[in-house]
C-alpha cells in the first residue's frame, strides 16, 4: 500500500509542477523556465553527490552526456507543449512516453518487441488522435506544429528513460545519472535563451521556485514508489496524474473536457497496460 501512496504523491506533485509551469509561462519564455529549474535541480543533485561521496563524472560519460542533452531537449518540448495545449491534453500526450520507451528499448537495448507491444504503440497513437479531436479528418483548433512538439517531447522522454535504463544496467550511480541532467540543462538553456531573459516579478519567482520544488518532490516520491512496486504497476498507477490535471485544468484554467478527450485518454491508458503487462511476461519467461 505504501508504494501506491508514493506513486499517487508523485503524480500529485508532478501535476502541480505543470500548473506552475503554465502559470510562469504567461510572463516568461519556456527556455527561461527550463534554465531556472535546471539551476535548482543542479544544486539539489550536487548536494546528493557530495553527501553520498560519489564521483560526479561517473564511468559511462558518453552515455551520460547523451542522456543529459536528450533530457534537456525533452524537458523543453514538454514544457512548451504545456503552454500550447490545455493542461489535460498536454498531460495525456506526455503519457505516451512508456510506449515510446518500449519501442526504443527494442532498438537500443535489443529488448524483444512483440506484436502486442507494437499494437499498443498504434493504439496509443490512436488515443492521441482521438484526444485531439481527429485532426486532418475534421476541422480542429489544434495546430499541427503544436502536436509535433508534444509528441516529440514524449518521444524524447522515452529515449531518455531508455538511456537511464542502459546506465543502470552498466551499474552507474543513480545520483550521477540525475546529476548529468541539470549539468547539461543549465548551459544549453542559457545559450538558447541568449538575451531574452526577462526579470521575473515576485509572483513569477514564486512560481519558478515551486516548479523546482514540486519537480524534486515528484521525482523523490517516484523513486521510492518504484522501489516498492513493480515498474508496471507503478507506471500504470502514475497515470492518475491525468485526472489530477483535468481537475486543475477545470478549476484553475477554466479548461473544458470533451468526450473525445475521455475516450482517447482511456485508450492510451489501456495501451500502457498492454505494454507493461507484456514486458512483465517477457521478464518472467527469461
Amino acid at each position: 500500500m505504501t508504494g501506491y501512496v508514493h506513486i499517487l504523491m508523485s503524480a500529485f506533485f508532478f501535476c502541480l509542477m505543470t500548473v506552475f509551469v503554465k502559470l510562469a509561462g504567461q510572463d516568461i519564455s519556456t527556455i527561461q523556465i527550463v534554465f531556472v529549474r535546471g539551476v535548482f535541480t543542479l544544486v539539489v543533485t550536487y548536494a546528493f553527490i557530495v553527501y553520498n561521496k560519489v564521483d560526479p563524472l561517473g564511468r559511462n560519460r558518453n552515455l551520460l552526456m547523451a542522456r543529459g542533452v536528450t533530457g534537456t531537449v525533452a524537458l523543453f518540448l514538454v514544457y512548451e507543449s504545456i503552454q500550447r495545449f490545455p493542461l489535460p491534453e498536454a498531460t495525456v500526450i506526455q503519457y505516451l512516453y512508456p510506449i515510446f520507451t518500449a519501442l526504443l528499448a527494442s532498438i537500443i537495448l535489443s529488448e524483444k518487441l512483440t506484436k502486442m507491444i507494437f499494437a499498443a504503440i498504434i493504439l496509443g497513437l490512436l488515443g492521441v488522435y482521438i484526444t485531439l479531436d481527429f485532426p486532418f479528418l475534421i476541422k480542429t483548433t489544434v495546430q499541427y506544429q503544436d502536436t509535433i512538439i508534444a509528441l516529440s517531447g514524449a518521444f524524447l522522454t522515452g529515449l531518455a528513460y531508455v538511456m537511464v535504463r542502459k546506465a543502470n544496467n552498466l551499474k552507474e550511480s543513480p545520483y550521477v545519472i540525475m546529476f548529468y541532467f541539470p549539468l547539461f540543462t543549465v548551459p544549453l538553456s542559457l545559450v538558447l535563451m541568449g538575451n531574452s531573459w526577462v526579470d521575473p516579478n515576485t509572483e513569477i519567482w514564486m512560481y519558478l521556485f515551486l516548479v523546482g520544488l514540486t519537480s524534486q518532490l515528484g521525482q523523490m516520491f517516484l523513486t521510492f514508489g518504484y522501489r516498492l512496486l513493480p515498474a508496471s504497476r507503478a507506471s500504470i498507477t502514475s497515470y492518475v496524474q491525468v485526472p489530477f490535471s483535468v481537475i486543475a485544468g477545470i478549476f484553475i484554467f477554466n479548461h473544458s473536457i470533451s468526450i473525445n478527450f475521455i475516450l482517447g485518454s482511456v485508450i492510451i491508458f489501456f495501451a500502457i497496460i498492454i505494454v507493461f503487462e507484456k514486458a512483465n511476461k517477457l521478464i518472467l519467461e527469461n
